[in-house]
């Protein structure tokens, strides 16, 4: 059975004969594994990765830490920063109206590109096509989150007007990568906070539901299956998500949720992705530690169908090697 067949049957409910998993890392981490394994392609033929993803991503490049993105927004890291993204060093849309911004046509070639790409390179994986910063993460990006969460109440036909702008984008980028042999589509969109949603969940349904619905809409009328990422706690909108057709979930929080009763809730409607805790024992545990809460979670999570073993997020820069390792190799001897 292939690494893609596996993922497959898991979201399927037909009893994959192990757990699939996924490794996700920044770029400090890459480094770090990159020497250890001494081999640049070591996720997949170290790590076993069953997931490959491309991104809806062209930035450009402007020097001294900076670059701009698709949508004109420049990021900023600060010198020596082990992080990934930076900071916006300034945003697009100073007033809670459109002015003379423009967002921008969808680029055929990007999806094209990356889409066969991965049909080249991994034919026997999982391929997911990502829509990064989708709804709400792409309009804080143009407007600044304080002030688009004061939009939410003090402007709502700004933020309605903003956000059916962009799920047009994002549906015509849909409609290109659907062409291409990939098997689903993930949409980035953090709504949740440690506690709860940052909007709350009145706004995210009157604004957010409705655009994200449409999304899934094209992915599913593509014959693709719908993937979000949204780190936090979703608990409030977790049954919209199933009933707009929500195939597979990341990444799943065992420090915000309880693995069984979230299983016994959802396990039949949502396969899950992630798990293994990134801010917790990740961080913080031993090896043996790390190994006892993989294991838990694929028993919990995984029975049956239904699971994605990974970490939370991102391996993140400053994670113990021995840990990342742990992991890596508790997940293979299930397969074994």
């Amino acid at each position: 059975m292939t690494p893609r067949e596996a993922v497959i049957r898991a979201i399927d409910r037909k009893a994959p004969p192990y757990v699939p998993w996924q490794v996700d890392v920044t770029a400090g981490v890459d480094a770090a594994l990159r020497a250890h394994f001494g081999r640049d392609d070591y996720l997949y033929a170290c790590v076993g990765n069953h997931l490959v993803r491309e991104k809806n991503k062209n930035h450009v490049e402007l020097g001294n830490g900076a670059h701009r993105d698709i949508f004109g927004v420049v990021w900023q890291k600060q010198p020596g920063a082990a992080g990934d993204i930076g900071d916006i060093a300034a945003y697009q849309l100073r007033t809670p109206q459109m002015g003379g911004y423009t967002l921008p046509a969808p680029q055929a070639g990007l999806p094209a590109e990356k889409c066969e790409r991965m049909a080249r390179e991994h034919p026997d994986r999982f391929r997911i096509f990502e829509l990064s910063a989708t709804l709400f993460e792409r309009a804080w990006s143009l407007r600044g989150m304080e002030d688009l969460l004061a939009d939410f109440i003090l402007s709502p036909a700004f933020v309605s007007r903003l956000l059916g702008a962009i799920t047009d984008y994002a549906v015509e980028v849909i409609r290109i990568a659907c062409r291409y042999d990939i098997d689903a589509i993930m949409f980035g969109d953090d709504y949740g906070q440690q506690h709860g949603l940052l909007m709350g969940p009145a706004h995210w349904r009157a604004f957010l539901k409705p655009m994200l619905a449409r999304l899934f809409e094209e992915v599913k009328h593509h014959g693709k299956y719908v993937v979000l990422h949204s780190c936090g706690d979703l608990r409030d909108i977790m049954g919209d998500l199933v009933d707009m057709g929500l195939d597979v979930y990341n990444t799943f929080q065992p420090e915000i949720y309880d693995m069984a009763a979230f299983r016994r809730a959802y396990g039949d409607h949502l396969t899950i992705y992630g798990g293994v805790s990134t801010q917790g024992v990740l961080a913080w545990g031993t090896a043996a530690q790390v190994r006892e809460e993989t294991l838990r979670a694929m028993d919990i999570l995984g029975t049956g169908g239904g699971y994605i073993a990974a970490p939370t997020h991102q391996f993140p820069y400053g994670t113990p090697l021995p840990n990342i390792l742990s992991f890596i190799e508790t997940v293979q001897q299930n397969r074994a």
